[in-house]
């Protein structure tokens, strides 16, 4: 990779806060506008599918916008591209506004609108990831990573919370409100960000069609082991990671009758974990075997989701059966950070410049392949059996799986290490 242009620490120190301040204030915004539709949509439909929508949603628009949306990412600016995907989710937003109060079908108005951000945020998240070396020098893109993730990770832990109280204080529409203005402070402070340009990097292009430009960042994942992996993994573990997404709002509220309090206290857990784990990560050194630690730390995923069932199947009841939920959040979300983060900081340090908008929305949306078809089996699950048991299938599934995977991943590491001694 081309060394991008000289940027001082100051000025990735000013980014760094700008990005912060961003994503703190979308992702309040966002996951509190999310959490209170999921519980408007379950409350009027009783559907287990309510809190699942968005795992449909995006990876389709994902996998049918990944040629179109990489290719424009690695041609055009990218500030303008930014500013326009978010300037259209306000003008969606608005619109929602104003038709919520007049239509009577909530789900079909509620797919609608997903649709529209799941496209501005395919647009907003690939180019974002293919201008990190545009907003800070290559010593701050792991500081830029992990403060991300943790503040984000520290505004999703109060989120479901404040979704919930404002649920009750002000209403379904008057967070809408909150999430329009909450945007528009988005696009605000995107305005401000400076990017920086880059030089021509050595990285071989055609002037084909679509196909063509894109296949290069197909190429590109197929040639590296690590990334190739990740993939085939991604596509089968979300499928089943899909179980909590789904299952656990459905399996609280409708199945246990914790109430909307309990729900966002547990769902503040997994970003409590991320939030702690993410601040760990920024001590660390980076991981010198990416792969073997995120296969590692899925199987331990695995065996969390196995104790999550034997928790539903207990006696468990009331005020000990939340604490325990909570407790498994903040051990899954720190698991999770520690899986999430590296390869995000392996991705933007080992991809070419030019290829970060091919190969990270390639790359985001095989990883997110399997969330419709896992939402709507979860869904059905959950829908006809209890929650304990489901969980713990789902558990063993996922422990049989990623083992499998490091076990292969072990075998290829050590007949490597035998042909580099002959």
């Amino acid at each position: 990779m081309a060394e991008s242009v000289q940027i001082s620490n100051r000025q990735s120190t000013i980014q760094i806060i700008r990005a912060a301040s961003s994503d703190i204030i979308s992702t309040l915004g966002g996951d509190t506008f999310s959490f209170a539709m999921g519980l408007m949509l379950l409350h009027r439909t009783h559907s287990a599918i309510s809190f699942g929508l968005g795992s449909i949603i995006y990876p389709l628009i994902g996998l049918l916008l990944v040629m179109p949306v990489g290719n424009l990412v690695d041609r055009r600016r990218h500030k303008p591209l930014i500013l326009l995907s978010k300037a259209t989710v306000i003008v969606a937003l608005v619109l929602y506004a104003v038709l919520t109060a007049n239509i009577n079908d909530p789900m079909l108005l509620a797919v609608l609108l997903l649709v529209v951000i799941a496209c501005c945020d395919k647009v907003t998240n690939t180019t974002f990831t293919a201008a990190v070396h545009e907003l800070v020098n290559d010593k701050h893109v792991k500081t830029l990573a992990t403060i991300e993730q943790a503040a984000t990770a520290g505004i999703q832990l109060l989120s479901p919370i404040l979704a919930a109280a404002l649920y009750g204080w002000i209403g379904f529409s008057g967070i809408i409100r909150v999430e329009i203005a909450a945007e528009v402070l988005v696009l605000l402070i995107a305005l401000s960000m400076h990017f920086y340009p880059l030089p021509a990097e050595d990285v071989p292009d055609t002037d084909g069609g679509e196909w063509q430009q894109f296949k290069i960042g197909l190429v590109y994942i197929k040639n590296r082991l690590t990334l190739r992996s990740v993939v085939v993994l991604g596509v089968g573990l979300n499928f089943l990671l899909s179980s909590i997404d789904v299952g656990l709002p459905y399996a609280i509220v409708q199945e246990r009758h914790l109430g909307n309090a309990n729900l966002s206290l547990v769902m503040s857990g997994f970003a409590g974990g991320i939030l702690v784990g993410n601040l760990i990560l920024s001590v660390l050194p980076s991981f010198k075997k990416v792969l073997l630690a995120v296969l590692r730390l899925c199987v331990l995923t695995g065996v969390g989701i196995t104790l999550l069932g034997i928790i539903f199947l207990s006696t468990l009841t009331g005020n000990y059966l939340v604490v325990g939920l909570i407790v498994w959040a903040v051990a899954i979300g720190l698991v999770l950070a520690f899986i999430n983060t590296p390869m995000s900081v392996y991705m933007q340090m080992t991809v070419p410049t030019k290829l970060l908008g091919r190969v990270g929305s390639t790359f985001s949306t095989l990883m997110t392949l399997a969330l419709p078809a896992g939402t709507i089996a979860y869904g059905a699950f959950f829908q006809n059996f209890p929650a304990g048991p489901v969980y713990l299938i789902t558990g063993l599934l996922v422990i049989c799986y990623t083992g499998y995977q490091l076990v292969r991943t072990l075998r290829h590491e050590k007949v490597n290490r035998q042909i580099g001694q002959e």
